[in-house]
C-alpha cells in the first residue's frame, strides 16, 4: 500500500472518530439542556462506558481459527515449529514443568537460551533427561553473556529452521494439543502473530495473603483476556500478544530491520535504552506496522497456564510486576499512538478502546468524578438513582473477571480485595507514570546472575564485525533453501511411502500364507496317522467280533437244536394224548347212538 493510500485511511478513521465525538456532544447538548453537571456525567460515562457495551457484544460474537475441513492442517508441530525458551532458571520446578509440557507438544525443535556458564551447565543437565524421554524433539541449549531476554531470543533465531516460531516464557505449561490449536490460525496466509488463552495457576492450601496477591494475579489476566478478545473480533487488534506465549511466522523474526530493533529499541525520543522488558509489544508493533494481521486464539486448548503472586514474598514481587507492566502501557502505547502510528491507520477502535483510554483509565478519579456529577445533575432524583449507578459501577469490574469467580467460586469472597487494588492500582499508575523511564525487569533478580562480561563486549564485537548488509539475506536464503529439501524429502516420502506400505502389507499376506500353508500340511500329516491308527483299531475290533460272533453261533446252533427236540418229543406227546382223547370220545358217542 502506498504512503498516499496509508494517509487517506488514517485521515479517514481520524474524521469518522472526530465525527463520532460531535454527534455524541450535539446529543448530550440536547439531552441534557442547561444542566452542565448532566453534560459532563454523560461525556464521562460515555468515555468509560461505550468501549465496555462495544467490547461485550463483541466478546461474545468472538470465534476462534477452525481446523480445516477435509485437508490436513498445512502446519504439524512436529515439522514446522520450534520453540524457543529463555531462562534464567533452568533449575527451577517451573522450567522442568514448562520445558516438559512444551515437549509433550512434540515441536521440532526446542531451544534453550539462557545466561552465563553457571546457567548453561544447569540448562544442560536439565535438558538432558527430556532429550532421552523425546527423542523426536530436537533439543538445542545456548547462552549468551548478557542477562537480556531480548538477547536470548535474538541468540536462538540462527537456529530455527521451521515456517513457525513459539516464543513462550520458562514458567508457562500448555496442555496436550496446545500447538495444533494455535496452529489452526496459520491457516490464515495474512495472519503472522497469534496470542493465547491465559489463566493463572490457583493451587489449594494457600494461606489467606497469598491467596489474595494469587487472585490478583488470575483476575489480571482475566481482564487482559477479555479486552484482547473482543478488541481482536473489532478491527483485529491488541493492546499486546503477550510475551509468555505466542507464535510469530519465522520470516518476521529474518525481517532485516526485526533484530537490529529487538536488541537495541531505545523510547522517549531515543533518550532511554535500549529496553530489555517490553519486548512483547515491539514484537506486536513490528508485526502491525509490517502489514500482518493478529489472531487471538481463545479456546480451551489453547490456553496456557502460568504462575502469579504465590512467589515470595508475594506482595513485593507482584507490586514490582505491576509497576513495570503500568510503566510499560505508558511508553509502549504512547509510541504507538506518536511515534509508530500505524494504529490509527489499521485499528481505529484500539485507538479509543485501548490506547487512549489506557491513558486515562484511573478508577480512583474517574468513579468518585462520575458520582459527584451525577449527583448534582437534574438526573439524580433519589438516592435509589445514585445507588443503581454505584452498583452499575461495581457490576462492571465483576464482567471481565467472572470466568475466574466461575472457574474458583471459593475466591468470590476475595472480591472486595479485588476492588480495593482496582483503586490502589491508580496511584500505583500514577507513579509509573513519573518513572516511566525506569525499564528495569521488576520482579526477577537479575544482577544476581553471574555472567562474563568480557565475553559478552567480545562477541558483539565479533558480531559487529561479521556483519554485513546481505547476512540476512543469506541467512534467509540458506534457511529457504534447507526448508524446500526438507519439503522436497517430504513429498518424496509421501509418494513412496503408498507403495512401500502397499509391498509391506503383500509381504504380510504371503507370509502368512506360507505359515496356513505349513500348518495345512501338518494338520494333513496328524489326520492321516489319526486315520491310520483308527482302521487298525477298526480291523482289531472286527476280528474280535467275528472270534466272538462263531462260538456264539455254535452254542445257538446247539441250543436251538435241543429246543427243537425238546418241542418235537412235547409236540408228539401232545399228538398222543389228542388222539387218545379223541378215540374214547368216539366210542362214547357211538354208544349213545347204538
Amino acid at each position: 500500500m502506498g504512503f498516499s493510500m496509508m494517509a487517506a485511511r488514517t485521515l479517514m478513521n481520524v474524521a469518522a472518530m472526530v465525527a463520532t465525538v460531535a454527534a455524541l456532544h450535539t446529543f448530550f447538548g440536547w439531552l441534557s439542556g442547561n444542566d452542565s453537571y448532566l453534560y459532563w456525567f454523560m461525556c464521562l460515562f460515555a468515555w468509560r462506558y461505550l468501549r465496555f457495551f462495544v467490547n461485550l457484544v463483541a466478546f461474545w460474537c468472538y470465534s476462534p481459527a477452525p481446523p480445516p475441513k477435509d485437508r490436513e492442517p498445512t502446519y504439524m508441530p512436529s515439522r514446522d515449529v520450534t520453540a524457543v525458551i529463555p531462562t534464567v532458571d533452568p533449575e527451577g520446578a517451573a522450567f522442568r514443568g514448562c520445558l516438559e509440557a512444551c515437549a509433550q507438544n512434540e515441536p521440532a525443535k526446542i531451544v534453550v537460551v539462557t545466561a552465563g556458564d553457571e546457567l548453561y551447565a544447569a540448562a544442560l543437565a536439565a535438558v538432558k533427561e527430556f532429550e532421552e524421554r523425546f527423542p523426536l524433539t530436537q533439543f538445542v541449549v545456548s547462552r549468551t553473556q548478557e542477562v537480556s531476554k531480548r538477547k536470548q531470543v535474538a541468540l536462538a533465531v540462527p537456529h530455527i529452521e521451521t515456517d513457525i516460531t513459539v516464543l513462550l516464557d520458562d514458567h508457562v505449561f500448555w496442555g496436550p494439543r496446545f500447538l495444533q490449536s494455535v496452529l489452526y490460525a496459520f491457516e490464515d496466509s495474512e495472519v503472522g502473530l497469534v496470542g493465547t488463552n491465559k489463566q493463572v495457576r490457583c493451587p489449594n492450601g494457600l494461606g489467606l495473603w497469598v491467596r489474595i496477591w494469587n487472585m490478583l494475579g488470575a483476575t489480571y489476566l482475566c481482564r487482559h483476556n477479555f479486552e484482547i478478545r473482543a478488541t481482536n473480533t473489532v478491527d483485529r487488534g491488541v493492546f499486546v500478544v503477550s510475551g509468555r506465549t505466542c507464535a510469530i511466522r519465522t520470516e518476521i523474526l529474518r525481517h532485516p530491520e526485526f533484530l537490529p530493533g529487538y536488541t537495541n529499541e531505545k523510547f522517549f525520543f531515543g533518550l532511554f535504552g535500549p529496553l530489555n522488558a517490553d519486548d512483547d509489544n515491539y514484537v506486536t508493533r513490528f508485526v502491525v506496522r509490517h502489514g500482518w494481521h493478529i489472531k487471538i486464539q481463545y479456546t480451551d486448548d489453547a490456553t496456557m497456564e502460568t504462575i502469579l503472586g504465590v512467589e515470595h514474598p508475594p506482595a513485593t514481587k507482584f507490586l514490582a510486576q505491576c509497576r513495570r507492566w503500568a510503566r510499560t502501557t505508558w511508553r509502549s502505547n504512547v509510541c504507538s499512538l506518536v511515534t509508530d502510528r500505524t494504529v490509527w491507520r489499521r485499528q481505529p477502535y484500539c485507538v479509543y478502546a485501548v490506547y487512549l483510554t489506557s491513558l486515562t483509565n484511573f478508577a480512583a478519579i474517574i468513579d468518585p468524578l462520575l458520582v459527584y456529577l451525577f449527583s448534582r445533575s437534574s438526573a439524580c432524583v433519589s438516592g435509589a438513582a445514585l445507588g443503581g449507578l454505584v452498583s452499575w459501577i461495581l457490576l462492571t469490574k465483576v464482567v471481565k473477571v467472572f470466568d475466574h469467580f466461575r472457574r474458583h467460586p471459593r475466591n468470590i469472597v476475595l472480591f472486595p480485595a479485588y476492588v480495593a487494588f482496582a483503586y490502589f492500582h491508580s496511584f500505583l499508575k500514577l507513579w509509573a507514570l513519573l518513572t516511566f523511564w525506569d525499564c528495569t525487569w521488576n520482579g526477577r533478580k537479575l544482577e544476581q546472575i553471574k555472567v562474563d562480561r568480557g565475553r559478552s563486549k567480545q562477541a558483539e564485537k565479533e558480531a559487529q564485525a561479521d556483519a554485513h548488509p546481505h547476512t540476512p539475506a543469506l541467512r534467509a536464503l540458506r534457511a529457504r533453501i534447507a526448508h524446500l529439501c526438507g519439503q522436497h524429502s517430504s513429498h518424496v516420502r509421501s509418494y513412496q511411502q503408498p507403495i512401500i506400505d502397499e509391498l509391506q502389507r503383500l509381504d504380510g499376506s504371503f507370509a502368512a500364507l506360507r505359515r496356513e500353508q505349513r500348518v495345512m500340511a501338518d494338520n494333513h500329516e496328524t489326520i492321516r496317522a489319526a486315520l491310520g491308527r483308527v482302521v487298525a483299531q477298526a480291523d482289531d475290533a472286527a476280528a474280535g467280533q467275528n472270534a466272538a460272533l462263531s462260538s456264539d453261533d455254535a452254542e445257538l446252533v446247539e441250543a436251538i437244536a435241543r429246543v427243537t427236540a425238546a418241542v418235537g418229543g412235547a409236540e408228539n406227546r401232545w399228538r398222543g394224548y389228542m388222539r387218545r382223547v379223541m378215540m374214547g370220545a368216539g366210542v362214547g358217542q357211538n354208544g349213545e347212538a347204538c
